[in-house]
């Protein structure tokens, strides 16, 4: 999973680059105005996990969860985390930290 998780890290330096890592929790986060999103490699994906998941444009339906905020996307390759599509859930996520007020933790 290095390869998929430097690919999607990759993908959110080109797509978000005004983002900067931080801890929250005890956990990074990629952080805007508010907590954007923050990645976890797992067996056999990379998590994506989006603060702003309910609210955040999806129109390729990427993300899963039935939280009141957070929604995640799972990135199975290299390929998928270069993909159109995540690109576009990154910058829709940056988008929407820009615009919005931050949410209580």
């Amino acid at each position: 999973m290095r390869i998929v998780t430097a690919a999607a890290k990759a993908a959110v330096r080109e797509n978000a680059p005004g983002l900067w890592a931080e801890k929250h929790w005890g956990l990074p986060w990629y952080v805007g105005k508010d907590l954007v999103l923050r990645m976890d490699p797992f067996t056999h994906h990379v998590g994506v996990e989006f603060w702003r998941g309910s609210t955040v444009a999806d129109p390729d339906h990427l993300l899963e969860g039935t939280g009141t905020n957070l929604r995640h996307a799972k990135i199975h390759t290299a390929a998928a985390a270069r993909s159109p599509e995540f690109a576009r859930l990154l910058r829709a996520a940056v988008e929407l930290d820009r615009v919005e007020p931050k949410r209580p933790r």
